[in-house]
């Protein structure tokens, strides 16, 4: 390590405010000339009373706190401690931040963030925080989590790991760093490391090329040698019967008779060429029921399959997981591929590009290139998800990617390392394509040019299919959107079409000849005028959008809006933009027609590139028109607003597309879920993919022994019909605070709107002080993740969760007992969608209630449902507030729906009782 005074810091705290929350325990190791480290720490008085929460997280009690010393008392300790001293911590400004404001100090010393520093040199971790990123890296167990001097040994000892890893590093990788890194904070560890790599290793080399991984394993690993497996589709039920192959060789596997169903109806569907939909409860274990027959199938036909999924983390499960584990498990050999859209490879040109305009880039995306410059080091896939939790990626992700009209992989100088075209060469070869909904429907979008040729498909999270269509197949478009196109187009900076374009003039002049080259220079400089002037229009149009909008998150567009002042401005300023937008394409198609007239590579390769320009601009275009014809039932266009302004057109109705484009090409499509039927049929379902209601169906039943592991109970004194809001504020907080003190936490509150959840979230707070039950809401407390390891973290809590909380949660075990349900989750019936689909089914003389908002309810429900039971061992209550599943005709589709036999159905008070009589008998049980 380096020959220089360090010291480790970590402080305690009362909260995160500098300004009102304060120091209450300090912790420091000394470390001079690489000798072993001397340790410092104290406890801090403060003046304010320490949050319970705070006092559960570090352990410290507040007479531990009471008999401490003030920080003061311990200044000239930490002055003398810092002096001359490269100070060291894990998000280290924190530290500093809180420590200068207490002690009305400024601290000049250098600065190294361990945060910073593993971010650049392990940029594929999944989490940065301290206590994760020793159990990844392997190094010692934190003693005590959230303790200081615990926390600053764990940091000294990642400073340590990262220095390791730097030491491996190439030469040419520090001088091109050190360029990028400018004056930040990791300039001095990266200087350090590199002196210390010259010295030590003087005969390493420094490539100037770029630097990847090295890899040559061709397209896949060497296949096994392949055991005798039968072609009969005997062969799938002899696999998860009792004494099969599974049982046989995976130690915790337990035949499942619902397994065995799904596997074997999957299998016959293949075989038969016919398309079937299943429901498969949660436990049945249903990747395997049909990864393993769409194995079989590829292997004894040739053919390939598609498995696509709606959530990357299922993605990733079946290829890091599943498919290795059959691999190693069944008999014979396979190739499985994970395929994603081009927009998530790293595209090695551009990179290349973006390399030379650092100096353009604010520090914090020049951070984020040093953590690619790693990464690239290591990746095999070029996927962006490997390093998706750097942050600040997001902002320069769009300049890198794949996705990009200009591409013209065969004649790319990277073509021969681009890991888009290797992952479609490996998908070309695979056995089993994994890709997600989005990849599946712009495959149909730009009719079958993105996957290989494939007749059978497997659809999990099947339920997602008609919103991923609808969102697929419709159009959007925002001022960022349009202003990332036009600077890709006409910025003079390298990169765009421009500023390439200008700086080979050389070339052209000589390719074009003199007087060609004078003509289509003529047009390219009157490009970045129009498009300024496009840009300008879009301003005006989109600030006469967040007029239009006010308050509101989305708005929809109706005949009825002919009506209103606005209309005619804003149908001018489109008329404007349209013709702002033809005047580009009309100068980018006048260029094109200049190099018609030329047959060299160079020419055809920007001809294609101006094609792929003109392509963007036309589905632009296409936006702003479809947006206007509002007077269509078919279609619905509406404004919508969260951090940016969108204008959206969307086909109210996908069924006869998907029919068309998505299944009548294919041989056989396998429909999976866990929750699409509704009182045993699925007929909403079918209707709305676009299936016949005669498709074959299969409802398996989950493991689980819901009678006996949980009890539904519903409230009937909660809800007030009479009432626009239906619920008292006060009355379903106090209910929940009572709930949760029962329940000792462990609660999870599932709220079908965000407004409402805030509104709880005051007199609940109110209720729950001094019981020692943590708080966690939604957007208020943190985002969904963050909040979610703090449950995990801390059982004795309640979590409040809106619409992402319903589903794609998994917490099995003690840690979650209780799921209350405050009300049946309708649809807002004015967002425009809904409405739209409404407006249509009813000029059908269909009833939009029963066949489409009730069904979709329905669905919602049996998700937040699912919340619970996770496996056979988890217990608990799953409580509704909303008494108009009993009060009202449509409730019975709600409750047979669910998969248990039985519920209660009483007053607030008797409930209360209910639980308390619960847990005597859970006590009970446990004595047992």
């Amino acid at each position: 390590m380096i020959k220089r005074k360090i010291v480790v810091v970590d402080i305690e705290t009362t909260g995160f405010d500098i300004y009102n929350d304060e120091i209450i325990e300090f912790a420091a190791l000394s470390i001079e000339e690489g000798k072993e480290a001397e340790t410092f720490s104290a406890l801090i008085s403060p003046r304010r009373q320490v949050p319970e929460r705070i006092l559960r997280l570090t352990g410290i009690s507040q007479e531990e706190l009471r008999q401490a010393g003030s920080l003061q008392t311990y200044r000239d300790k930490i002055l003398n401690l810092f002096q001359n001293a490269i100070i060291v911590g894990h998000n280290v400004e924190f530290d500093l931040g809180f420590l200068e404001h207490a002690l009305n100090i400024h601290f000049e010393n250098t600065l190294w963030d361990t945060l910073e520093i593993t971010r650049i040199l392990y940029p594929n971790m999944n989490k940065y925080k301290l206590g994760d990123l020793t159990k990844s890296l392997g190094l010692t167990p934190l003693v005590k989590a959230h303790r200081a001097l615990s926390d600053a040994q764990a940091a000294w000892e990642l400073l340590q790991a990262c220095w390791e890893k730097g030491l491996t590093l190439d030469l040419g990788f520090y001088q091109r760093a050190l360029a990028i890194a400018g004056n930040s904070r990791v300039t001095g560890f990266l200087r350090e490391l590199e002196k210390t790599t010259r010295r030590k290793f003087p005969e390493r080399l420094i490539p100037t090329d770029l630097v990847l991984y090295n890899q040559d394993l061709g397209l896949f690993e060497e296949q096994k040698d392949e055991e005798p497996f039968s072609e009969d589709i005997g062969w799938i039920e002899k696999c998860f019967s009792q004494g099969g192959i599974l049982e046989n060789k995976l130690k915790s596997y337990e035949s499942r008779l619902g397994q065995l169903q799904m596997a074997k109806a999957v299998g016959e569907s293949l075989i038969s060429s016919t398309h079937i939909v299943i429901e498969a409860g949660t436990g049945t274990g249903k990747s395997y029921a049909y990864l393993i027959p769409s194995l079989w199938w590829s292997k004894t036909t040739g053919k390939k399959v598609v498995v696509a999924t709606h959530t990357i983390p299922l993605q990733e499960q079946i290829f890091k997981k599943d498919l290795p584990i059959l691999a190693q498990v069944l008999p014979f050999s396979f190739r499985g591929v994970l395929l994603k859209g081009k927009s998530n490879y790293i595209c090695l040109k551009r990179w290349l590009s973006t390399l030379s305009i650092t100096t353009e880039l604010d520090p914090g995306e020049r951070l984020v290139l040093l953590s690619i410059m790693v990464w690239l080091r290591e990746t095999t896939t070029g996927d962006w998800q490997e390093v998706s939790q750097i942050p600040n990626l997001g902002k320069i992700w769009g300049s890198l990617n794949c996705e990009e009209e200009s591409c013209i992989p065969g004649k790319c100088s990277q073509a021969n390392r681009c890991y888009m075209l290797q992952a479609r060469k490996r998908a070309e070869e695979a056995d089993l394509i994994i890709v997600n909904h989005s990849l599946l429907f712009s495959d149909i979008r730009t009719d079958r040019n993105i996957l290989p040729e494939y007749h059978e498909l497997v659809v999990d999270e099947a339920h997602h299919l008609h919103q991923s269509a609808l969102e697929q197949l419709g159009n959007e478009i925002s001022l960022e959107q349009i202003s990332r196109v036009l600077n890709l187009l006409s910025r003079s900076m390298a990169g765009s079409f421009y500023g390439n374009v200008k700086a080979r003039a050389q070339l052209w002049e000589r390719i074009l000849s003199v007087a060609l080259w004078e003509r289509f220079r003529g047009y390219l400089e009157k490009l970045p005028e129009a498009c300024d002037e496009l840009y300008q229009q879009a301003e005006e149009l989109f600030a006469t959008f967040e007029q239009i909008l006010g308050k509101e998150l989305s708005y929809r567009l109706t005949v009825h809006c002919h009506k209103e002042r606005w209309w005619q401005t804003v149908a001018v300023q489109i008329e404007n933009l349209l013709g702002r937008l033809k005047v580009i394409t009309d100068l980018l198609k006048a260029m094109i027609n200049l190099l018609d007239s030329q047959d060299d590579e160079d020419s055809a390769a920007l001809a294609h590139e101006i094609s792929g320009r003109i392509r963007n601009l036309e589905e632009m275009r296409e936006c702003f028109v479809l947006a206007q014809q509002v007077d269509q039932l078919t279609r619905v266009s509406w404004l919508e607003q969260s951090n940016r302004i969108l204008l959206k057109t969307s086909p109210v109705d996908v069924s006869s597309i998907l029919k068309e484009k998505l299944f009548a090409p294919l041989d056989c499509a396998i429909l999976t879920s866990a929750t699409i039927s509704i009182s045993n049929s699925f007929q909403h379902f079918l209707r709305e993919i676009g299936l016949n209601e005669s498709t074959t169906s299969l409802l398996v039943d989950s493991p689980f022994d819901y009678d006996h592991q949980m009890q539904l109970m519903v409230v009937k004194d909660l809800v007030d019909v009479d009432q626009d809001e239906l619920f008292d504020i006060e009355k379903v907080a106090l209910f929940i605070s009572e709930v949760s003190e029962r329940m000792q936490g462990r609660t999870l509150v599932l709220f079908t709107s965000h407004r409402f959840l805030r509104e709880i979230h005051l007199p609940l707070s109110r209720y729950l002080e001094g019981s020692g039950i943590e708080l966690l809401a939604q957007g208020i407390d943190g985002g969904r993740q963050a909040i979610l390891e703090a449950f995990l973290d801390n059982p004795k809590s309640v979590l409040l969760g809106a619409s992402s909380f319903w589903e794609g949660i998994d917490i099995p075990g003690d840690k979650l007992s209780c799921v209350i349900l405050i009300k049946l989750p309708f649809g807002p019936p004015n967002r425009p969608l809904i409405a739209a689909r409404s407006e249509y089914l009813e000029a059908q003389g269909r009833n939009p209630f029963y066949e489409f908002l009730l069904p979709e309810a329905v669905l919602r429900f049996k998700q937040g449902f699912g919340r619970l039971i996770r496996s056979k061992s988890d217990r608990g209550l799953v409580i509704l507030c909303d008494g108009r599943v009993i009060h009202k005709r449509y409730g019975r589709y709600f409750l047979s729906s669910l998969p248990v036999r039985t519920h209660i159905r009483t007053s607030r008070s008797q409930i209360l009782d209910k639980i308390d009589s619960w847990f005597d008998e859970e006590y009970q049980k446990e004595l047992l």
